[in-house]
Order: C-alpha cells, then sequence, then structure tokens
C-alpha cells in the first residue's frame, strides 16, 4: 500500500505539468486566434475556462493511460480527440444553455476540439508516457 501511495506521489507532479502546459498552450492558441494578439491577461482567463474540461475529460484517460505507456501514441491521440469532442460539446452546451445540436456545425467546435486534444496528448507524451512509471 505504501509503494502505490510512494509511487503516485511521484507522479502527481508530472500530471499537474502536464494539465497546466495544456491549459496554458490552448489558451495561448486560443488568444491569438479570438483577439489577433497574445495577451498576457487573457491568456490566464483561458487557462482557468479550459482546466475543468480537462480535468474532468482528459485526467482520467490520462491516469488510465499511463498505466500502458506509450509515448505519442495515435490510439491515445484518437481517444483524447474522442474525449476532446465530447467536452467542448458538453461544456459549451452548458454554459451557453443551448443543448441543440447546432455546435456541431460549427468550425470553431472542432478546431478547438481538435486543438485541446493536440497540446494535451504531446504535454501527456512528454511528461508523462515513460516507461519508469508504468506499474
Amino acid at each position: 500500500m505504501s509503494q502505490k501511495v510512494s509511487e503516485l506521489s511521484d507522479v502527481i507532479p508530472y500530471y499537474f505539468f502536464s494539465l497546466v502546459s495544456s491549459c496554458l498552450s490552448l489558451a495561448t492558441m486560443m488568444v491569438i486566434v479570438i483577439e489577433g494578439s497574445l495577451g498576457g491577461l487573457g491568456i490566464i482567463v483561458f487557462s482557468f475556462y479550459v482546466v475543468i474540461p480537462y480535468l474532468l475529460f482528459a485526467v482520467p484517460g490520462q491516469v488510465f493511460f499511463n498505466k500502458y505507456p506509450k509515448k505519442f501514441s495515435l490510439i491515445y491521440f484518437s481517444l483524447y480527440i474522442l474525449f476532446s469532442l465530447l467536452a467542448v460539446f458538453i461544456y459549451s452546451s452548458v454554459l451557453n444553455f443551448d443543448f441543440s445540436m447546432d455546435i456541431l456545425t460549427t468550425n470553431n467546435y472542432y478546431a478547438i476540439s481538435l486543438s485541446a486534444a493536440l497540446f494535451f496528448w504531446f504535454w501527456d507524451s512528454v511528461f508523462l508516457q515513460k516507461k519508469r512509471f508504468a506499474s
């Protein structure tokens, strides 16, 4: 039991770095696309905006994937895309109080979903998908 707790405490900082890097990367991309420039306050605000879907949808998958670590796995990337499409749909629907399927016809939906998956997959592969953390 104490060995598992020790292993988990060794990995937690890597989950944190992966999450923070993903949030900052996606927020930076969103600020550049929306505002056309790089604004520090916008990046901070968007980072807090995107951390919730990442925590709810991506991190649980990340924990599972870390049991079978593979750097830059296209299978993991595909699954992150599916999680991301679902997360952006639900998050957008809840925030806009619009549960219609209209969001699925917008380019922004797919751009944000694919970007979120790409950034999370990249940082997950950099920080976590290492053989030494496999149980």
